[in-house]
């Protein structure tokens, strides 16, 4: 097995775009070292995740850090995303923050390198910046006692589960009736008021996250109005993941979160229609049991050090970007 030198340092650099095929091979490898052997689906090899960490660099670059070791034979001799010899990515990390709210997108580190504080330190890292005050938060696996040890021991409590979602809407699903409702496409114009039901919903300020998700983040979505003014929203990815939705009164969530379903329903996305819902968000919840939809995985765990938001009236847009 390939593994640290014991008397290798290891170094802590900010991440830069050249290193984004390394970032994704180590978040491949620590994430398959527990999923593959607890008997769930391992990440493919077709790396999906670089418009997610180019938004990370662009927005957030003084959160985003890697860790570097010499590595001795960790492809075996071989090739591979991380190379042969000298100094190799070993961990990574990175943090969100926006306004008083910072949240832990990613923190991953090779299994090779796990016991030598590299976890510890990126964490701290990734909050460069974070106002002493801000509420601090992440999402994880509840599969990974030794990454929740961590975050709880640095003031990261559970305080929320998440139920993960999955499969084929039943056959036959039609949109919900959508009442007083009136929906419209969505656009980077719409930010303001994607701004306005957010501040309701949540209290943050999610624009820059917004035009990422309606440019480079391949999601579509809908704007729903009462009356003229802006009371929900829902966006969905074209590979069948239902999120961000959000609404100002929570007893809207149920339709607005099944409208996306239903959008989905209608195109091939529909063999695996997705999501990841707070367990609080019942109206939510309900959208995809009614679609038919099961529970995919283990249940996720919103950690925070203090509550935050109305998590009664929003569906995460990831489990990395909340």
């Amino acid at each position: 097995m390939s593994e640290i030198r014991p008397t290798a340092d290891v170094t802590y650099r900010r991440a830069e775009e050249a290193d984004l095929p390394r970032v994704f091979a180590v978040f491949r490898a620590a994430l398959n070292a527990y999923l593959v052997p607890a008997g769930q689906e391992g990440i493919p090899e077709n790396d999906e995740q670089s418009p997610v960490y180019r938004h990370f660099l662009e927005h957030d670059g003084e959160r985003f850090w890697v860790a570097e070791a010499h590595v001795e034979d960790l492809t075996g001799g071989g090739g591979g995303a991380l190379g042969v010899g000298g100094r190799q990515i070993v961990g990574w990390g990175s943090g969100l923050l926006r306004g008083d709210w910072w949240f832990l997108s990613s923190l991953f580190v090779l299994p090779e390198a796990q016991g030598l504080g590299v976890g510890g330190r990126l964490f701290e890292l990734a909050a460069t910046g974070a106002p002493p005050g801000a509420v601090r938060a992440t999402v994880t696996d509840s599969l990974q006692p030794v990454s929740n040890t961590l975050y709880a021991r640095r003031g990261l409590l559970p305080r929320e589960v998440l139920v993960g979602f999955g499969g084929r809407p039943r056959a036959g699903l039609r949109p919900p009736s959508l009442g007083s409702l009136e929906r419209e496409r969505l656009t980077v114009a719409s930010i303001p008021e994607l701004r306005e039901i957010d501040a309701a919903a949540g209290g943050l300020d999610r624009s820059a996250d917004h035009e990422f998700y309606l440019t480079d983040g391949g999601r579509s979505g809908w704007l729903l109005r009462r009356r003229g003014r802006p009371v929900a929203y829902v966006l969905v990815r074209q590979d069948g993941w239902v999120g961000p939705v959000a609404a100002v009164r929570e007893r809207d969530m149920e339709t607005v979160t099944a409208s996306g379903i239903a959008d989905l329903a209608q195109r091939s996305a529909a063999e695996n229609v997705r999501g990841g819902v707070i367990g609080r968000c019942e109206g939510a919840q309900r959208a995809f049991w009614g679609a038919g939809l099961v529970m995919d995985g283990t249940p996720g765990l919103l950690l925070a050090s203090r509550p935050f938001g109305r998590l009664d009236r929003y569906v995460p847009a990831s489990y990395g970007m909340f």
